[in-house]
Formats: structure tokens, sequence, C-alpha cells
């Protein structure tokens, strides 16, 4: 089960973000994450006190939680758990396609398309860590295109993409001390997509299950030196 505040009291938990943590459209028998993470959340609690409220949406880009999730987070909020960036980084794809005369150039480029990821994702992380409320970031993981015909690109190639924009995502976030969880250590099995994006039933399981854990586990009231990392157990 999941430990919980100390002090008893319940916790509000928002999920904002992209179809990572909203793939209720993609769940045709079993639960989504919301349903996994409010059960999680409730085991031993007859009353269902802890509260999980969903306002990550399919399709969102980063600057979507800005606009339109981070005004809509109830009052009485106690814990924010974001992962966004996903669709951001999917349209910047279409560098790997471009010609380059060397190496070199190819970096340069690749370059370029972290300083336009870092500032999208600058914006979001700013509006977010002005809630003052303890938050969770969580670290995209690599869609598996070898089932995604429209991407012409090979699984290993999208993969070194990823870390491109990963790299950028720990950047912004560890000079704030906030803990991150990777969602690459949790996505592992096959049956964890429901398509080459989407989380199943399944990887939703794990999903919530891995957020439970921080959520347990980190200590959000006592400032860190640091951000931790957390990974799938």
């Amino acid at each position: 089960g999941v430990t919980y505040d100390p002090s008893g009291k319940s916790i509000h938990v928002v999920l904002l973000g992209d179809s990572t943590l909203d793939n209720k459209g993609y769940v045709k028998e079993g639960k989504c994450v919301t349903d996994h993470l409010r059960d999680l959340l409730n085991q031993g609690d007859v009353k269902g006190r802890n509260k999980v409220t969903l306002l990550a949406q399919d399709g969102s880009v980063l600057s979507s939680l800005v606009q339109k999730q981070i005004p809509k987070i109830p009052r009485g909020a106690t814990h924010i758990v974001v992962s966004s960036g996903g669709n951001n980084a999917l349209k910047y794809l279409s560098v790997l396609k471009s010609n380059s005369t060397d190496v070199h150039d190819a970096l340069l480029k690749l370059r370029e398309v972290q300083r336009k990821f870092s500032k999208e994702y600058l914006a979001m992380l700013n509006a977010v860590t002005q809630l003052k409320l303890p938050t969770l970031l969580c670290l995209q993981y690599a869609p598996k295109v070898e089932h995604f015909a429209q991407f012409k690109a090979k699984q290993e190639a999208m993969e070194a993409a990823l870390s491109l924009f990963i790299d950028c995502m720990i950047k912004e976030i560890t000079p704030r001390h906030l803990p991150i969880l990777d969602f690459r250590t949790v996505m592992k099995d096959q049956e964890d997509w429901a398509n080459p994006i989407e989380p199943s039933s399944s990887g939703g399981s794990k999903i919530a299950a891995a957020i439970a854990q921080v959520l347990s586990e980190h200590n959000f009231k006592r400032a860190s030196p640091a951000s931790c990392f957390y990974t799938a157990s």
C-alpha cells in the first residue's frame, strides 16, 4: 500500500499533461491511469478520502498546461504530477530526416531543437512552480515506433532523439530541487502500450504504481538540497 501524510490528512493529487496520464480513450475494458492511481491511494481507506483529479488531456502540448490546465486546478489540491513534453518533442522529429553535411552539422541542428524545446519546457515549469505545491515531474518514455509506419524511423534513432529532450527536462528541473520520475524505466514491456504512443491498462497500472511510490517515499515537506531521481522498482 501507499503511506500517506503522517498527520493522517487526505491528499488531493492533480494530474497535468497529455495522453501519458490521460489514456482513458485508449483503454477498452481495463482501468486508466487515473483509476489505477485512485485505487492505489485509497488502499486500506474504505472511505476513499484521497482524491485524484485528471486535468491532463490527450494531445496537449506544454503551452496547454499553462493556458488551459493550470487555471483549472481545484482549490484544495495538495500535490501536482506533471507528464508533458512528448507532443512537443514529436513535432521536432522531422529533423531526423533533414540533410546534414557532416556529424558536426547534424549536432548543431539538434542543439537548435534543444534550445526551442527548453524554452517551451521552462515556460511550463515556471508556471507550475509558481503554484508552490508539492510537485513531481515525470520524464517521457520512448514511443514504440517500429509499429508506427508514418514516423519511418528506427527505434534506436527515436530513443537517441528522446534523450536530447530528456536532457533538457532534467537541466531545467534540477535547479528547482524537484523530484523526477523516469517513465523510461516504467514502460518496458510490449503489453504496456495500447498503441505506439499511449499506455495500455497494463502500462497505466505501472505508471500509477510508480507515481504512488514517489508520493509515498518522497519527503515533500523538507527542502531538498538536490532533485531526487526515481525509477521503477
